[in-house]
């Protein structure tokens, strides 16, 4: 008897997982975002976002529903570099032209759909840089939630793997929770900063194509 009770919940166990893994796959396969358990999607991720489906973590399935993006919002510009990202951009508003981390994320906010900037690639960062006529620290989307030294990019909590950035070098030690970006002799240097302090920022707005 007590073997048969061990066998079934071992079973339950592994169809648990198993339906979890994929129905996180699933998620994944349909570029949703899995959000936080006890959180609607809207909530955890602001308005337009639907549920499909469950992550195995017992939070939702949130997608954006695709909806093609013909032009930059008002106060966004493409760069002049098309090749290097294809997405709209904004540099700081000369009335907020330094600011926190988290006063950079909510002006970027402002816009839907919009957020602290995610550089991707060294091509991307030379242009916007180049374009926006950038001097100093930049802030990007990067920061630290739990302030363990783990750090995410805000709304869609994908993974930055600091000190081993994309591209460009890392500031040795730790002193903050939130990402800045710098350009130095042709070269990017990220720096783990007191969320505290005002630095310029540049806000990203993903054009979307649907399929």
């Amino acid at each position: 008897m007590m073997k048969f009770c061990c066998l079934i919940v071992i079973i339950l166990c592994t169809i648990h997982v198993s339906t979890g893994g994929r129905l996180t796959r699933n998620c994944l396969a349909s570029n949703g975002t899995c959000g936080r358990k006890g959180l609607t999607c809207d909530g955890a991720f602001g308005k337009g976002w639907i549920e499909r489906g469950r992550c195995c973590n017992g939070g939702p399935c949130c997608k954006l529903p695709c909806v093609p993006t013909a032009n930059c919002p008002e106060g966004y510009v493409l760069l002049d570099n098309q090749t290097a990202s294809r997405n709209c951009y904004a540099h700081s508003k000369p009335d907020h032209l330094y600011e926190t981390w988290a006063n950079a994320l909510s002006i970027c906010a402002m816009t839907p759909g919009a957020s602290l900037w995610r550089p991707n690639s060294q091509e991307e960062a030379a242009a916007a840089y180049k374009q926006f006529g950038c001097s100093s620290y930049i802030w990007t989307g990067a920061y630290s939630p739990g302030q363990d030294g783990n750090f995410v990019f805000a709304v869609d909590n994908g993974v930055f793997n600091y000190p081993n950035v994309p591209f460009g070098t890392a500031s040795n030690g730790w002193i903050g929770n939130c990402i800045g970006i710098n350009m130095w002799a042709q070269s990017f240097n990220w720096a783990a900063e007191d969320c505290m302090e005002r630095y310029q920022y540049i806000c990203e707005f993903p054009m979307k194509t649907c399929p």
